[in-house]
């Protein structure tokens, strides 16, 4: 998707510290930015792992490409190297089923007549 609708170069100056950069986990510029210059994360793997960007719901789907390029301008690697290692970190979850939780108690439920559990 990335390579048929690229984002345009500067998107990054419209960033201020309370841009929500990964909305699952309601992780800010600021907390991303804290990761790399206060915790010393030096590439998008580990900011994802100080910062939690990426660990929510989406699995770094919506937020990755962000996190890599915001990452790769505050340490000034190449960000097609960063974008490329963040996708390889992720691509395990790329084509996860679509599940949702349910509790044991409902699962433990005996079939309904229909061969489904009671909802």
């Amino acid at each position: 998707m990335h390579v048929a609708h690229p984002v345009r170069d500067g998107w990054q100056t419209w960033l201020t510290d309370d841009t929500l950069v990964c909305r699952c986990e309601e992780v800010t510029v600021a907390g991303l930015t804290s990761a790399v210059d206060d915790l010393g994360a030096t590439d998008a793997r580990t900011a994802k792992l100080l910062s939690r960007c990426g660990m929510g719901w989406c699995q770094g789907r919506m937020c990755g490409e962000a996190v890599s390029r915001v990452v790769s301008a505050r340490t000034g690697a190449d960000p097609r190297r960063t974008a490329d290692r963040l996708a390889a970190d992720l691509a395990g979850t790329a084509n996860r089923p679509v599940a949702a939780p349910i509790t044991l108690g409902l699962l433990a439920q005996p079939p309904t007549p229909t061969g489904g559990p009671h909802v």
